[in-house]
């Protein structure tokens, strides 16, 4: 007893130095190289964002993650609360968690049959035994024994909502500046909530707007166009457009026996698979053609009956080579997707090939179905854009995501009160 009696002391030291000491961000991103296929979705569905109702508390989330090896460990998680644009909150842990500090992720599994061995990891939460209290933003942080830089694995972003505003978004066929109606997409949205409308509205109201699952492009903080008396006004403002981008590109393998869409070869070496996506070429410029997509999504799973995904689908390197006469300049070409959570870092990087007289990225990924697109990164502005790689068109079907958070002053932290989706088509 009093050993964890210490434990929870020192955790509580630990949290409260979160963003002081080694300024964790609030962002997915992994901190060990043996992370692999993290996913953290709501209501059993892989492609379903980790958001969940405050007033429901049987709706969980389900956290998948491997560790690449064969040494299983006991891990811990915890959470904490985060302002509406992702930075700690300075409130007190019991204000906006009840139960311990932190759990355990004990229910792990061994691969099996595969070449790649691995470590699969599930947990579910939250739970009984520690729980949020409040609305708002808030970061899962994977980690093992102590709650230091070291010690930490992984981090997820995820979102408890208290529904008390109702949001209308659509998307008008032309934008404000006309010039940019056929390459971008603009959102007019408006919320209703008049019953809670104190205080200083256009201070304390925030909208956030992603498209699809991307944060290197989403509107944060957006403020009101106009105050009405029953509902606040977003419309006619920079931030709600952005570029109309494409359709993402579909890659299969999740059967290594079948050559499916967009795959050029598969093939077994004594140690891993590898899967050749076909050659990409810009897609800039050139006719539009609409299919469906999952937003630029994953799903991981095997097409083989009787077998288990979790601990029997096995990992290939992926190679994905984008033919481009010379290399530019001034940008670097990046995957963009939940191939890789979304992240433009090393992993993502294309590095160009002189020799192929392209950019080439290879990426470890786990047997299933996955949406990516290619994008460029301006290093000196750190702009991202679809336009030299993929284009951009009106005619995209994007899925918008809409978050409307309202500042709590009494109790000094950002609610997230809204919260609804809309298909550009």
């Amino acid at each position: 007893m009093k050993k964890h009696l210490f434990l929870v002391a020192v955790l509580w030291v630990a949290l409260s130095a979160l963003g002081q000491e080694f300024d964790l961000p609030c962002a997915d991103l992994d901190y060990k190289s043996s992370v692999a296929s993290v996913s953290l979705f709501a209501d059993g569905n892989q492609t379903k964002e980790p958001l969940i109702p405050l007033a429901n508390p049987t709706h969980r989330l389900t956290l998948w993650f491997d560790l690449l090896g064969n040494e299983g460990k006991v891990l811990n998680y915890t959470f904490i609360h985060c302002t509406n644009d992702w930075f700690p909150s300075d409130i007190r842990r019991s204000i906006y968690a009840a139960g311990f500090d932190y759990g355990l992720i004990d229910d792990f599994e061994f691969s099996r049959n595969t070449l790649v061995d691995y470590v699969h990891y599930q947990l579910r939460f939250p739970d009984s035994e520690m729980f949020p209290l409040i609305s708002g933003n808030y970061l899962l942080i994977v980690y093992e024994d102590d709650l230091t830089e070291d010690r930490i694995y992984f981090t997820r972003r995820f979102m408890v909502m208290d529904e008390k505003a109702s949001i209308i978004a659509t998307v008008p066929r032309y934008c404000d500046e006309l010039s940019l109606s056929d390459t971008h997409q603009q959102l007019d949205v408006n919320v209703s909530m008049a019953s809670i409308m104190t205080g200083n509205v256009h201070e304390y109201a925030s909208l956030t707007i992603r498209q699809n699952g991307r944060w290197d492009n989403a509107a944060v903080g957006i403020k009101p166009s106009f105050i009405y008396p029953d509902r606040i006004s977003y419309e006619h403002n920079p931030m709600t457009v952005f570029e109309a981008a494409n359709q993402y590109r579909r890659l299969n393998f999740s059967d290594f026996y079948f050559q499916s869409e967009n795959i050029a070869h598969i093939y077994q070496t004594d140690d891993y698979y590898v899967v050749d996506y076909a050659t990409c070429e810009s897609r800039a410029r050139k006719p539009y053609i609409t299919y469906e997509d999952i937003h630029g999504e994953k799903y991981v799973y095997i097409a083989n009956e009787g077998r288990e995904t979790a601990t029997e689908a096995d990992y290939a390197w992926v190679n994905i080579f984008l033919r481009w006469p010379v290399p530019l300049d001034e940008e670097d070409m990046y995957v963009m997707g939940a191939v890789n959570d979304w992240r433009l870092d090393e992993r993502s990087l294309m590095r160009y090939d002189y020799n192929l007289r392209g950019y080439l990225c290879q990426l470890l990924l786990k047997q299933g179905y996955y949406n990516f697109m290619l994008v460029s990164a301006n290093r000196n502005t750190g702009e991202i854009s679809t336009d030299l790689t993929e284009g951009n068109y009106w005619d995209t079907n994007n899925l918008y995501r809409i978050y409307f958070y309202y500042y709590n002053a009494i109790k000094g932290y950002d609610e997230l009160i809204g919260y609804t989706t809309v298909n550009s088509h």
